[in-house]
This record gives structure tokens, sequence and C-alpha cells, in this order.
């Protein structure tokens, strides 16, 4: 029996520490990328109605102000597609470390812009680096994990994200306070996760690099539940909407009750995505022992219900108790269908499916004000939240019927591959 040699077994333990302390890395850089994308465009919520003040002479100065929160959204659905498409045929770690680049670089320039249309285009530009992020992130997390594991992952992905909504809405309501221009300075952070990028992650194995043939493609398009696609793709879109006219509009609610510190706003605005960073954990659990029909049959319940709280809140205290049962509500929702998409989704084609989660993703979070724009010409931004509170409930319904009647597919698992395959340059 072949003895080994002290020395050898020292050198394959330090190997085996730098691949463990490098996993760590990856999934750290990643959940940090993953932090500034659903609410990295948000970030300068808090100084909205100071900008507002500041433009208040150009026309449509209401609608034009909230969008610079929203418009990154129209730069994501332009450029979302064609990242998809790269993702899959090419780098996703380099296609990650240009995108967080352009988020940074792009991001910080409304600190020296005085001009609305500018900072809007800019805005638009944005978007870029944050469809990147997004597609990239999550892709890399399904290329290297699977199964329970993908959804302990994605769980923390989606906690992240909440997590990411706290930090950047207390800082950005920090920053206003200085000044509206203070808070797009932010977006520089996103130059600090680089380096990690280029240390821990290698070059994902896509379908570039294993075509299986037309054949093989031709089976796996036959094999993918459109359907639970296509439903996936919906809730998401409406849940976006519902959950951006928490920071495009409830800044100037609070506005009405008398709270006129930057900070204390964003701080008001981050509960929700603190709460969803409960609720991404709780998804963890909750998957245990509910489908993701189910889930989101409930807990779309959950989120209608604390959105319409907010149209009845008589206080401070109220709307605080509707942002918490929100923000769990919401954070469940997003867990839930970024993981059965993720389980759901073919490798070779891994890029393109979340490129158009991402897409519709983001055309929820534009179309929020505008959806809100009719409402609030007939009524208040009480009468929006009702409603939109509302059409969330009646969408959890929507999915209680949908699992009543067993109308989407039995789930299947298209593209199992072992956890942790990733190969390093």
């Amino acid at each position: 029996m072949e003895r080994v040699s002290p020395e050898r077994h020292a050198i394959n333990s330090q190997n085996q520490n730098s691949k463990q302390k490098y996993e760590h890395l990856k999934i750290i850089v990643i959940l940090c990328a993953s932090m500034l994308t659903i609410m990295g465009s948000a970030a300068v919520a808090p100084a909205l109605p100071e900008m507002l003040e500041y433009f208040a002479d150009v026309p449509n100065a209401g609608l034009l102000v909230s969008m610079i929160v929203t418009l990154p959204a129209l730069g994501i659905i332009i450029s979302s597609p064609f990242i998809g498409i790269l993702a899959d045929r090419y780098s996703r770690k380099k296609m990650l470390m240009a995108s967080l680049a352009i988020f940074a670089l792009v991001g910080v320039t409304g600190a020296f812009l005085n001009t609305l249309y500018m900072i809007l285009a800019f805005r638009t530009l944005l978007g870029v680096g944050i469809a990147g992020m997004t597609i990239c992130a999550t892709a890399l997390l399904a290329d290297n994990y699977t199964g329970a594991e993908l959804k302990k992952k994605i769980g923390l992905q989606a906690a992240c994200m909440g997590l990411g909504a706290v930090v950047l809405e207390v800082a950005g309501g920090a920053l206003a306070d200085i000044s509206w221009h203070a808070p797009y300075y932010i977006y520089l952070i996103a130059l600090l996760i680089i380096p990690g990028v280029m240390i821990s992650i290698g070059e994902s194995k896509n379908s570039s690099n294993h075509d299986h043939g037309k054949f093989g493609n031709v089976m796996a398009k036959k094999q993918m539940p459109l359907r639970s696609i296509a439903l996936i793709y919906i809730a998401t879109f409406i849940l976006m909407v519902l959950f951006f006219s928490v920071p495009t509009k409830l800044p100037f609610v609070l506005s009405d009750m008398g709270i006129s510190s930057a900070l204390v706003i964003g701080a008001l605005i981050s509960i929700i995505g603190l709460f969803g960073t409960v609720g991404g954990l709780a998804h963890i659990r909750v998957s245990r022992y509910l489908s993701e029909i189910n889930t989101n049959f409930v807990s779309f319940l959950v989120f209608g219900g604390g959105i319409f709280i907010l149209s009845i809140a008589p206080d401070i205290r109220t709307l605080i108790i509707g942002l918490i049962i929100g923000g769990i509500g919401f954070g469940v929702i997003n867990a839930t269908n970024m993981s059965w998409l993720g389980r759901i989704a073919p490798e070779h084609s891994r890029g393109r499916i979340f490129s158009g989660f991402t897409t519709v993703l983001f055309l929820g979070q534009l179309v929020s004000p505008i959806v809100i724009q009719p409402i609030l010409k007939t009524g208040t931004l009480y009468d929006a939240y009702a409603f939109l509170g509302i059409a969330g409930i009646v969408l959890g319904l929507i999915f209680g019927v949908v699992s009543s009647m067993k109308i989407i597919e039995p789930p299947v698992i298209i593209a199992e591959h072992p956890v942790r395959v990733e190969s390093r340059e």
C-alpha cells in the first residue's frame, strides 16, 4: 500500500484550504454584486423631494424626477436580450466585471450633472450595467450549484438584495441630507467588487463549450416548461410594479406626514427591503413544505395585504407594519421565482432565460410610476396603494386557482449537473 508522505499530505491540505477559501470568496462576490441590482437604481430615492424642488421649473418635473429611479429599467430592457445571448456564448466572469465597471462609472455621473435630461440619459445607460450584473450573478449561481444547494444560495441572494436595499437606502438618505448630488457617489462601491471577481471566479462552462448537437438542443426545448416560465415572468412583472411604488412614491407620502429628513425617509423606505431579506431567508424553509405555485399563492396575499395597509395607515406605526408585511412577502416571492427558474432552465440557454427574467423584472420597475400616474389624476397616493394592494391579492388568488386546477405542468429538472462545477483559469 502506497504511503503518502507528510510533505504531500501538507501540500494537498494546503490546496484544499485554498480551494475552499476561493469557494467562499466566490459566493461572497456574487452575493455582493446581487446586493446592488434590484435597489441600485433606487439608491437616490431619498433625494427625490429635493430634486423635485430643484427642477421645479422643468415641465412634468414630478413624473421625470420619479423616473430617475425607474428609467434605468429602460436600459435594462433594451440590453438584456443581447447580454443574455453573450452570457451564453462568452465569459460570464468578464461580463460581470464589465457590468460592475459600467454601474460604477455611469452611476456616479449624477454627482456632477445639473441638467435633468442629462441625468435621465445617464440613468438609462446605468441599466446596461445593472442588466449584466443581474443576469451574470444569477446564471453563475445556477452554473455552480444545483438542487437544495441552489435553493439555499438563491435564498441568500434574495436576502442580499433586500439587505442591499437597506444599506443603499439608508446611505442614500444620509448623503441626501448633505446634497441631492451626494447619493450618486454610492455607485462607486461596485469598483470594490471587481478584484474579488478576478480572483475567485473562473470561466463558466456554458453552451459554447458544450455543444450537444442540434438534436440535443431540440430535445431540451421540448422539455422546457414554457407555461411555468411564462407564469414566473408575469408574476415577476406585477411584483415589481407593486414593489417600486414604495421608493418612487412613499417619500411624498412621508412628506405629507410632516417628515422632512431625507435620512429618516431613506430609513423608512428601507424597511421593506430589510424584511425582504427576512423573506428571502424564510424561502429556504418555506420551500421544504410548499411548491413554488403555492408559495406564490400565500406570499402574494401577504405582499398585497402589506401594500394595501399603506393606503389606510393613519400614522407612521401602521405604515411601518404595512412595510414589514409587504417586505416579507416580496422576499419570499422573489427568492421563490429565481430558484424556480434556476432549477428548470437548461444550461445551454440559461443566460437567455435569465435575460428574459431580468427584462420583465425591470419592465415592472419602469412602468410602476406610469401605472400609478392615471390613478393620481383622479385620486390620491392612498388610492393608488389601495389599487395596487388589491392587485397583489388578486394575483395571489390566481396562483391558488392555477394550483388547484393543476394548469402548470409538473416541474422537471432539465439540466442537472454536479454541485460547484466550474473550471478555473
